[in-house]
Protein backbone atom coordinates (compact mmCIF):
# COMPACT_ATOMS: atom_id res chain seq x y z
CA UNK A 1 0.00 0.00 0.00
CA UNK A 2 1.37 3.48 -0.93
CA UNK A 3 1.49 6.34 1.57
CA UNK A 4 -0.29 9.16 1.04
CA UNK A 5 1.38 12.41 0.00
CA UNK A 6 -0.09 15.26 1.63
CA UNK A 7 -0.21 18.56 -0.03
CA UNK A 8 2.33 21.26 1.41
CA UNK A 9 0.83 24.17 3.06
CA UNK A 10 1.64 27.28 2.06
CA UNK A 11 2.47 29.43 5.19
CA UNK A 12 2.87 32.66 3.58
CA UNK A 13 -1.10 32.32 2.53
CA UNK A 14 -1.63 32.55 6.01
CA UNK A 15 -2.21 35.92 7.96
CA UNK A 16 0.22 37.50 10.42
CA UNK A 17 -2.16 37.00 13.38
CA UNK A 18 -4.51 33.28 12.92
CA UNK A 19 -7.53 32.13 13.96
CA UNK A 20 -8.02 28.78 15.77
CA UNK A 21 -9.50 27.23 12.73
CA UNK A 22 -5.97 28.20 11.04
CA UNK A 23 -3.79 27.20 13.59
CA UNK A 24 -5.79 23.90 13.45
CA UNK A 25 -5.29 24.00 9.42
CA UNK A 26 -1.42 24.14 10.17
CA UNK A 27 -0.85 21.92 12.90
CA UNK A 28 -3.79 19.16 11.00
CA UNK A 29 -5.38 18.84 13.73
CA UNK A 30 -9.02 19.38 14.14
CA UNK A 31 -10.64 22.58 15.49
CA UNK A 32 -11.34 21.49 19.00
CA UNK A 33 -7.98 19.88 19.37
CA UNK A 34 -6.73 23.47 18.43
CA UNK A 35 -9.19 24.84 21.23
CA UNK A 36 -7.57 22.49 23.72
CA UNK A 37 -4.12 23.32 23.24
CA UNK A 38 -4.92 27.01 23.64
CA UNK A 39 -5.82 25.99 27.09
CA UNK A 40 -2.17 24.50 27.78
CA UNK A 41 0.29 26.32 29.39
CA UNK A 42 2.94 27.91 27.13
CA UNK A 43 0.60 27.51 24.30
CA UNK A 44 1.10 31.33 22.45
CA UNK A 45 -2.53 32.15 22.45
CA UNK A 46 -3.87 35.59 23.42
CA UNK A 47 -7.09 36.78 23.74
CA UNK A 48 -8.37 39.65 22.61
CA UNK A 49 -11.85 39.90 23.19
CA UNK A 50 -13.36 39.77 26.55
CA UNK A 51 -14.14 37.30 29.49
CA UNK A 52 -17.73 36.98 28.63
CA UNK A 53 -16.78 36.79 24.76
CA UNK A 54 -13.24 35.85 24.22
CA UNK A 55 -11.66 36.12 21.09
CA UNK A 56 -8.53 33.94 20.40
CA UNK A 57 -5.87 35.06 17.88
CA UNK A 58 -2.30 33.52 17.33
CA UNK A 59 0.67 35.37 16.21
CA UNK A 60 1.72 32.97 13.16
CA UNK A 61 5.84 33.96 14.01
CA UNK A 62 4.87 32.31 17.44
CA UNK A 63 3.12 29.29 17.02
CA UNK A 64 5.89 28.50 14.73
CA UNK A 65 8.27 29.31 17.35
CA UNK A 66 6.68 27.65 19.83
CA UNK A 67 6.21 24.06 17.87
CA UNK A 68 10.11 24.83 17.03
CA UNK A 69 10.77 24.77 21.10
CA UNK A 70 7.92 21.74 22.02
CA UNK A 71 9.05 19.52 19.42
CA UNK A 72 12.18 20.57 18.29
CA UNK A 73 10.86 20.94 14.43
CA UNK A 74 11.91 24.29 12.67
CA UNK A 75 9.15 25.58 10.38
CA UNK A 76 10.31 27.40 7.55
CA UNK A 77 7.39 29.95 6.66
Amino acid sequence: MAKQQLDPLDLEMFPPLLKMDEVAQILRVDRKYAYEMARRKGFPVMNIGSEKRPILRVAKVALLNWFESEYGVKVIA
